[in-house]
């Protein structure tokens, strides 16, 4: 079974915190929105480090099967009722270099 992980969780994590009454909502699979709520794409995958905590998330852009996901730091999101919010345009997100999943 997959694991999937929230955003609540990743930050709590990051935090060194934990709560049973967090809303624990998955992350992976999440849409992400540009600062003035535009759609960037979604969540494709979440990156940790050599301890596990999570550092990056993967966002496969909207409407762009083809093209590899751009990566984003997880402290840069915060989470909204529409799903996840990043602090850049998305001429900026556009703009960033892809990530090689192949190699």
């Amino acid at each position: 079974m997959k694991k999937r992980l929230s955003l609540t969780v990743l930050v709590l994590a990051l935090l060194g915190t934990t709560s049973a009454m967090a809303q624990v909502k998955p992350i992976e699979g999440q849409i992400v929105r540009a600062a003035d709520g535009v759609i960037l794409g979604q969540v494709q995958k979440v990156v940790t480090d050599a301890a596990g905590h999570p550092t990056q998330v993967l966002v496969q852009p909207k409407g762009a099967k083809t093209q590899s996901p751009h990566s984003l730091s997880v402290k840069s999101l915060t989470e909204t009722p529409e799903g996840l919010r990043a602090p850049i345009s998305k001429a900026e997100f556009d703009a960033m270099p892809v990530i090689d999943l192949e190699n």
